[in-house]
């Protein structure tokens, strides 16, 4: 009986190791560099490659509201982002590009392909042009990450913006919202009346829903990172700054040091599996044990007879 004791306060200790074990190797995996800032240099070497191969900058257009059935298939022809770039091309990489702006009242979008295994770091400055010294207050724009399908629904909402509904739509509650109007990704990635900001995203996977079925030509997924300079249907967004804004981009691109993602799977499962292992254990250590006790020898009962 020692023995089953023992078996199983071992089964229970080992259980626990595994339990505090997996979750501090994954909070031990950090990126290779904890740093935010874009260390990016504005000549940054692109070699014979070719901007346009990775980055598409446009401004918003007018949509149709039949853009919103779409819901991001159109798919890609840009290549994954392999590197960091500022968007200065002071080495004249891209000869032909005059800089980023956001005309009064609008919105320009920088789309790009993101794939897993690397953390994007993003730096946008807003600023005013240098014509315009006589500006005393500092551009202020919004700056919004979102990927087609929730796009195609912005360039929507920026034609109808003189409708009084898309003014309500942000009342939803958060769960009904993305049924109705555009989201940033993850319902996190918005940043708004800013005139200066640094963030980071790290991509879990490549491609889309839509990819897998097989009903996207790309198998990478596009993300379009949205100057905002209009107000639009969000609450903290700022409004029009009057002027045209220039804007610099710097992204940061760095290596992650992540573990694989059956890891998850054995995570979730060890507990579950844990309440079935281990009574099977303490079920055969038990029956192994009376199996083989033997008695060293044998024991007369005094027979009592009665008188």
């Amino acid at each position: 009986m020692k023995s089953v004791i023992r078996t199983y306060k071992n089964g229970v200790l080992l259980f626990i190791f595994l339990i505090f074990l997996l979750p501090s190797s994954i909070i031990s995996a950090p990126v290779s560099s904890q740093s935010t800032s874009c260390n990016v240099s504005p000549s940054s070497d692109w070699g014979v490659e070719n901007p346009e191969d990775y980055l598409e900058i446009s401004t918003v257009e007018q949509g149709s509201f039949f853009d919103i059935f779409d819901f991001g298939m159109g798919g890609t022809s840009l290549r994954p982002l392999y590197g960091g770039f500022s968007t200065e091309w002071s080495d004249g990489t891209w000869s032909d590009f005059e800089g980023i702006v956001v005309l009064n009242d609008s919105a320009t979008a920088l789309e790009l392909v993101l794939i897993p295994g690397f953390r994007y770091t993003f730096c946008v400055d807003f600023s005013f042009s240098s014509t315009n010294s006589n500006l005393s207050s500092e551009a202020i724009g919004d700056i919004y990450l979102m990927t087609r399908s929730n796009y195609d629904i912005y360039t929507v909402e920026y034609d109808q913006r003189g409708w009084d509904d898309w003014d309500s739509i942000i009342e939803a509650p958060v769960e009904w919202r993305d049924m109705a109007t555009w989201i940033p990704y993850r319902d996190s990635h918005a940043y708004e009346s800013v005139s200066y900001k640094e963030f980071s995203i790290a991509i879990d996977s490549s491609g889309s829903a839509w990819s897998s079925l097989g009903m996207e030509s790309s198998n990478y997924q596009e993300y379009f990172l949205v100057l905002d300079g209009w107000d639009n249907s969000r609450i903290g967004d700022s409004i029009a700054s009057g002027n045209t804004m220039n804007v610099e981009i710097i992204v940061d691109m760095e290596e992650r040091q992540s573990l694989p993602k059956y890891t998850a799977y054995i995570l979730v499962g060890a507990l579950p599996l844990s309440v079935i292992i281990i009574p099977l254990i303490l079920h055969f250590r038990y029956h192994a044990f009376s199996n083989f006790s033997e008695i060293d020898e044998s024991v007369e009962v005094p027979y009592l007879s009665e008188k």
